[in-house]
């Protein structure tokens, strides 16, 4: 698999995605693995030095998984942070943050998508946008979830390997 180690121009389009949750800079360097996984090091290897290494030994994933630029199905570029992104990141995350509350939490972490409370749906109102995930606790990202149905459902992104089975 190719790596690209994105240059400044491109960092800053991705940065650009993501700047709904107030980040504004990103100090590791970035590098997309296929066509839309991006991912964060930050060791000691210059550029030149993880080339080097490439050519001997092709490397498919160098860093942190932090999250996803693509198309959408509509033609629109959509960026989302990945969990381990938010975690990286969260001292800058201080916009579009949606807390959950304790039954859309166990709905959450079912995998089910979550239908908004009135004083969710007058705070997010009809935008579309993807949107950091806290726990009813407010103390954790929990993950990255995406505004649709005109802002009454929140889809969720959450892998299969972190839900929960539910009760029977």
């Amino acid at each position: 698999m190719k790596i690209q180690i994105l240059d400044k121009s491109k960092k800053k389009k991705f940065i650009a995605g993501i700047e709904n949750f107030g980040i504004k800079k990103i100090p590791e360097l970035l590098i997309r693995t296929g066509k839309e996984r991006i991912r964060a090091y930050s060791g000691n290897f210059s550029t030149d030095e993880i080339w080097d290494i490439w050519r001997i030994l092709p490397i498919e994933g160098i860093g942190l998984y932090v999250g996803k630029d693509s198309v959408n199905r509509h033609g629109v570029r959509e960026v989302r942070l990945s969990l381990d992104g938010l975690h990286t990141w969260k001292e800058q995350i201080n916009k579009d943050i949606f807390v959950l509350t304790k039954n859309q939490e166990k709905e959450w972490f079912e995998g089910k998508n979550v239908s908004f409370t009135e004083n969710q749906k007058k705070e997010f109102g009809e935008e579309i946008s993807f949107v950091a995930v806290k726990s009813s606790d407010r103390k954790d990202f929990v993950g990255t979830a995406k505004i649709g149905d005109k802002g009454e459902t929140l889809y969720g992104f959450l892998p299969k390997e972190r839900r929960r089975k539910g009760q029977a």
